[in-house]
C-alpha cells in the first residue's frame, strides 16, 4: 500500500497497482547534485554507448581502466533508481528505464542490441507531467530541462517489472497522494503474453479534500529527434546545417531520405536514402548532436479517437510504429484524451501547463498524449497513457533475424500493443496476477527476509538482454558487455527462474546445443562467440572453448525438463530428441576422464582463474560427477531404458568419487584444493553441488565433506564485500585478479550448500547477504548487478568491476529449494519437503509456471497453497513435509489457482478450495 487513501474506494487498476509488494525506496531531491565519477574496472556497459555494432563496453578488457560511474555530492552513493532502474517492456521486445529522478533511460525498443545499435542512453525531452486541482503543473523530473518547472523531490520504488515514482512538493493539495506507476505486463507460465511491446504508465491519484480536483498526466516521447545520438555510415548526402532541428526538417522535406545525422561541432547534416537499411545508431560525446529516422504522427480519430500513432516507412530496424493511447479509471466523469505535436518539449509543456490539455496540432517531432479527468471527493482515480512500440525487423550484423512479437502476430501493431496496457479488468487482472506471485518472494507474512525476497524478484531485470526472433528462436546474450550468445555455463547460472517462470522458452536453446556438438560429442561453449569487442557475424554458429561446466550442463538440462515438466507427452519426446545428444556429452566426459577419473584442463565459468592451467581442478570435477549421476538417471527413465549406459555412468561416477578424495581432498585442512598441485581454496569449487541438490540427486561426495569445506571457505576466503574468489596460490593482498575479487555465484550457493546439509539458516543468509546487501543498499544497484566486485587493497574494494547486467546472482533462486528442502518430480507427481526452518514458517514453492507458499503453523499444521498460476496445475499423488504426508484419502489432489491443501497439526487432514488469490497483497 501506500499509506494514503487506503480506505478510500479504489478503481480496479489503481486498487492492484496500490497493492504491489514494493520493499525498497530511495528519495531524489531537486537540490541533489550527481556527477559521473571514474572507477576503477576491467570492461562494464556505460550508461551511453559510442560504437554501434560492437560490445557495450568502453574497450577491450584490460587489468584496469577507468569507468564513469554515477555518485552524489562528496563521493556518496546516489539513491536507490539512480544507478538503474526495472527495465519496462515486453520479453524480448526491448525496454527502457524510468530512474529515480523521472528520466527516461538506456532506450532498447528499436531493436537495439549489440549486434545492431547501440541503446539509448537518455533522450531528456521524454518526461512526465501533471497537473492537480488549482496547483501549478510540475514535470515530474526533479532535474528538468532547463526552463521548465519540476517537482522538489521524487520517492522511488522498484519491483520488476514495475516501478513507482511518488512526487513530493508544496505546491500539491494539502494531504493530495499521487504516485505514477511504470509497469510491463508479465504473466507466469504465458511467455506469449509477456511479450508484448509496450510500457504502461499510471498516474494514481488520491483526493483527501472534500471538493473535487482536476487531474491531468502528461507523456512526450521524442523519438524522431534523438539528440545526443549519431547515425555514421556511408553513401549519404552531407550538407551544413545549424541545429538538430533544423537537420531533421531538412529529412522530412526530402523524400528520398530515410534517415539523418547531425555533427553540431561541424555543423554537417547527412542524410541516407535507403530505405531497408540505415546505419545504426551510437550514443555520442555531445548532447548537441543528433539523429532519427523518417516518420511523421498521425492524427488520432475514429475508432482510434484514444490513440495517436508515429509511422516510419521502410524495412530498416527502425522502422515501424510507435503509439500513445490513454484512458482514465474512476474519474468523476469521463476521461478526456488529447493529443498534440510540437518541435520540443518546451512547445507541448507551454500547451499543457495553460490548458491541463494539448491542442491536436500536427506536423512535429515530439508528440504528446495527455489524460485529463475529475477526482471525486474523498476517492481515488488513475489516468493513464500507454506507449507500444512495433519494430518488425530486428537485425543482426545487418542480416534480418526479426521479432517472435510481429511474426507470430501477438499484436499487429503499436496501437494494439499499447492498448494492452489500457485500464480494464484484464490490465488489473494482469497486475493481480503478477503481485501474487511477487508476493511469494516479498511480503508481511513471509519468512524470507525482505531484502531476500526483494533481490530475488529485482533480479528479473535480466530479461532486458532476451532476444525472441521471428522464426521462435529464444536467444540471449551471455550480457550487452560481453557479447556471446547462450553459452551453456551462463544459461545454467541463470536458468532456474526462467525455468520456472516460462518453462517452454529452454528447448529452443537446447535443441541449437545438441545441433553444434562436434564428433566426440562434446557440446560447444555457446551458440556465438564474442565478448569485449566485435560482434559474432551471425547466430547459431556453435563455437567457443573446451569446458568442464557445458557438456555437464547439457546432461542436467534435459534432467530437469525430464523431471519437472508437467507436460509428460512433449517432455518424452524432447527427451529422446536429445538424449543421442546427451549420452555422447556424457561419454565425452567419461573420455575425458580416462587418466584419473576426473576430467583434465578444462575451462570453467571462472575463467579467470584459469584453472585449465592443472591437470584437474575441483570445480570442473565435480561437475563431472554431477554429469555422471544426471546421465544415469535419464538412462533409466521410461523413454530411454538404457541400463548398460547407466551402469558405465555408476561406475564412472564411483570411480571419479574415489579420485576426488585422492587427489583433491585435504583431510588435515578439510577442504578440496581447488586444483591438483598446489593449496589453493576456491570459494565456489562445489557449485555442481547446489544443482544436485535441487535435482534431488544427493550428495556427489559426501555431506560431512562438503560441510567441512564450507567452514574452511568463510574462514579464509571472506571479505567486506563477499567471499573471495580464491585465496592460497598468491599471498592476500595480491593485488588485482580474478583470485582476489568477488564473483556473484560463491555467496549463495555457500548458503544453499549449508542450508541443505544442516546448516544455520541465520547464518547461511547472512552469508548472502553479504554480497546482496552490498549491492542492493551500499551501492543501490540491484537492477544491475555484475558479474564480479572488486577485492582486497587495489582501489576497486565492493565496486564494479567486470560484466554488467550479468546472471551469475541467479543462482541465488537455488536458496527457495534449499529452505524449503523441495524436491519435485512432475513423472512421479512427488512433492517434498525437508525445511532448514524449525516452527513456524512461510516460504515460496516454486514448480514450473506454478508459485506456491509452503506454511507450518504454530500447531504444526502444514498448508501447501497455489498462489500464482497460468493454465497450470499442480497435480500430486505424493506430498510430504519432513516425512508427514496427509492421511488416506487426501492424495491425490489437483491445485489450481486459489487452492489449498492442508494437514498434520491439531486441526487433522482437510483439503480447502478458496475462489480468489490465497495470498492477496494487503
Amino acid at each position: 500500500g501506500t499509506g494514503n487513501g487506503e480506505n478510500m474506494p479504489h478503481p480496479p487498476l489503481a486498487a492492484a497497482l496500490d497493492k504491489l509488494p514494493f520493499t525498497n525506496a530511495g528519495t531524489v531531491s531537486s537540490s541533489d547534485v550527481f556527477t559521473m565519477r571514474p572507477v576503477p574496472s576491467i570492461y562494464l556497459e556505460p550508461e551511453a554507448p559510442r560504437r554501434a555494432r560492437w560490445a557495450w563496453a568502453e574497450g577491450p578488457i584490460t587489468p584496469f581502466k577507468q569507468f564513469s560511474y554515477l555518485y552524489a555530492e562528496a563521493n556518496a552513493t546516489p539513491p536507490t533508481g539512480m544507478r538503474s532502474a526495472p527495465p519496462l517492456g515486453g520479453l524480448g521486445s526491448g525496454t527502457v528505464e524510468l530512474r529515480a529522478d523521472g528520466s527516461l533511460r538506456s532506450w532498447t525498443i528499436e531493436n537495439a542490441s549489440p549486434a545492431g545499435s547501440a541503446k539509448t542512453g537518455l533522450l531528456d525531452e521524454a518526461a512526465f507531467g501533471y497537473r492537480l486541482g488549482g496547483a501549478p503543473a510540475r514535470l515530474l523530473r526533479t532535474h528538468p530541462p532547463a526552463g521548465l518547472p519540476g517537482v522538489e523531490g521524487i520517492r522511488f520504488s522498484g519491483a520488476t517489472p514495475f516501478t513507482r515514482l511518488a512526487p513530493t512538493d508544496s505546491a500539491l493539495p494539502a494531504g493530495a497522494n499521487l504516485r505514477l506507476y511504470g509497469r510491463s505486463r508479465w504473466r507466469l507460465g504465458d511467455r506469449s503474453a509477456s511479450a508484448v511491446p509496450a510500457a504502461g504508465f499510471t498516474l494514481v491519484a488520491t483526493n483527501p479534500t472534500g471538493r473535487p480536483l482536476a487531474l491531468s498526466l502528461l507523456f512526450v516521447l521524442p523519438v524522431q529527434v534523438q539528440a545526443g545520438m549519431l547515425r555514421e555510415g556511408s553513401g549519404g548526402a552531407a550538407g551544413e546545417a545549424h541545429s538538430v532541428g533544423e537537420c531533421a526538417v531538412r529529412c522530412r522535406d526530402e523524400a528520398s531520405c530515410a534517415a539523418w545525422s547531425f555533427v553540431n561541432a561541424t555543423r554537417r547534416c547527412t542524410r541516407f536514402a535507403n530505405f531497408s537499411a540505415v546505419p545504426p545508431a551510437a550514443n555520442s560525446a555531445s548532447p548537441a548532436d543528433g539523429a532519427g529516422v523518417r516518420g511523421a504522427w498521425g492524427e488520432a480519430r475514429g475508432d482510434s479517437a484514444e490513440c495517436m500513432t508515429l509511422r516510419r516507412p521502410g524495412t530498416h530496424a527502425s522502422a515501424g510504429e510507435v503509439s500513445l493511447c490513454g484512458a482514465g479509471e474512476g474519474g468523476a466523469a469521463a476521461a478526456e484524451v488529447s493529443f498534440g505535436t510540437a518541435g520540443s518539449l518546451v512547445a507541448l509543456w507551454r500547451s499543457f501547463a495553460e490548458a491541463g490539455r494539448l491542442d491536436g496540432a500536427m506536423g512535429g517531432s515530439h508528440g504528446g498524449a495527455v489524460v485529463r479527468l475529475v477526482v471525486a471527493p474523498h476517492a481515488t482515480a488513475s489516468a493513464t497513457v500507454s506507449f507500444g512500440w512495433y519494430f518488425p525487423a530486428r537485425d543482426f550484423m545487418g542480416g534480418l533475424v526479426g521479432n517472435f512479437y510481429a511474426s507470430s502476430r501477438l499484436v499487429l501493431g503499436s496501437e494494439e500493443a499499447a492498448r494492452t496496457l489500457l485500464p480494464g479488468s484484464e490490465a488489473a487482472a494482469d497486475v493481480r496476477g503478477w503481485a501474487s506471485f511477487a508476493a511469494t518472494l516479498s511480503s508481511p507474512s513471509s519468512s524470507l527476509p525482505a531484502w531476500l525476497g526483494d533481490s530475488l524478484l529485482n533480479s528479473l531485470h535480466h530479461t532486458r538482454s532476451v532476444m525472441w526472433l521471428a522464426d521462435g528462436r529464444w536467444r540471449q546474450w551471455e550480457s550487452y558487455s560481453c557479447v556471446n550468445v547462450d553459452s551453456v555455463h551462463n544459461d545454467g547460472e541463470r536458468h532456474i527462474p526462467y525455468l520456472m517462470l516460462w518453462p517452454d522458452a529452454l528447448p529452443s536453446k537446447m535443441r541449437a546445443w545438441a545441433a553444434g556438438a562436434m564428433p566426440d560429442g562434446m557440446i560447444q561453449e555457446q551458440l556465438a562467440c564474442g565478448c569485449m569487442d566485435g560482434v559474432p557475424p551471425r547466430l547459431d554458429a556453435p563455437c567457443g572453448r573446451v569446458m568442464g561446466d557445458v557438456s555437464s550442463m547439457f546432461v542436467v538440462y534435459l534432467l530437469e525438463w525430464w523431471r519437472w515438466t508437467a507436460d509428460e507427452p512433449s517432455a518424452a519426446s524432447l527427451v529422446v530428441e536429445l538424449w543421442p545428444a546427451a549420452r555422447a556429452a556424457a561419454r565425452w566426459q567419461m573420455d575425458r576422464s580416462a587418466e584419473s577419473g576426473l576430467p583434465t584442463r578444462l575451462v570453467d565459468t571462472y575463467d579467470g582463474l584459469r584453472l585449465s592451467r592443472y591437470n584437474v581442478s575441483c570445480f570442473s570435477a565435480l561437475f563431472h560427477l554431477l554429469a555422471m549421476a544426471a546421465a544415469r538417471e535419464l538412462a533409466l527413465s521410461p523413454p530411454v531404458r538404457d541400463a548398460a549406459f547407466a551402469a558405465e555412468c555408476d561406475a564412472a561416477l564411483a570411480r571419479g568419487r574415489a579420485a576426488m578424495d585422492a587427489l583433491l581432498w585435504v583431510e588435515g585442512r578439510g577442504y578440496y584444493r581447488s586444483y591438483t598441485g598446489g593449496e589453493a581454496l576456491m570459494s565456489d569449487s562445489l557449485y555442481a553441488q547446489v544443482l544436485a541438490d535441487t535435482l534431488g540427486l544427493g550428495a556427489l561426495t559426501s555431506d560431512a565433506q562438503v560441510t567441512r569445506h564450507l567452514a574452511a571457505v568463510l574462514q579464509r576466503n571472506d571479505s567486506p564485500y563477499g567471499l573471495l574468489c580464491q585465496t592460497g596460490r598468491y599471498p592476500l593482498p595480491a593485488g588485482a585478479g580474478a583470485d582476489n575479487s568477488i564473483w556473484m555465484m560463491a555467496n549463495p550457493n555457500w548458503a544453499s550448500l549449508s542450508l541443505r546439509r544442516g546448516g544455520d539458516p541465520h547464518k547461511a543468509l547472512s552469508v548472502v547477504n553479504k554480497t546482496f546487501g552490498w549491492v542492493r543498499d551500499t551501492l543501490a544497484d540491484q537492477w544491475n548487478v555484475v558479474a564480479v566486485y572488486g577485492g582486497l587493497g587495489y582501489g576497486a574494494e565492493g565496486l564494479p568491476a567486470a560484466n554488467s547486467h550479468y546472471g551469475y546472482h541467479l543462482v541465488a533462486w537455488h536458496l527457495l529449494f534449499a529452505l524449503t528442502g523441495q524436491v519435485y518430480s512432475a513423472r512421479s507427481r512427488s512433492l517434498t519437503f525437508a525445511p532448514a526452518l524449525r516452527g513456524r514458517f512461510e516460504l515460496p514453492v516454486l514448480v514450473p509456471a506454478v508459485a506456491a507458499t509452503l506454511s507450518r503453523g504454530s500447531d504444526g499444521e502444514c498448508t501447501l497453497a497455489v498462489a500464482a498460476a497460468g493454465s497450470a496445475s499442480l497435480v500430486l499423488h505424493t506430498l510430504s513435509v519432513d516425512g508427514v504426508a496427509p492421511p488416506a484419502g487426501v492424495l491425490p489432489v489437483k491445485l489450481a489457482l486459489g487452492q489449498r491443501v492442508s494437514w498434520g497439526g491439531g486441526a487433522g487432514a482437510r483439503t480447502k478450495v478458496t475462489l480468489s488469490s490465497l495470498k492477496p497483497v494487503d
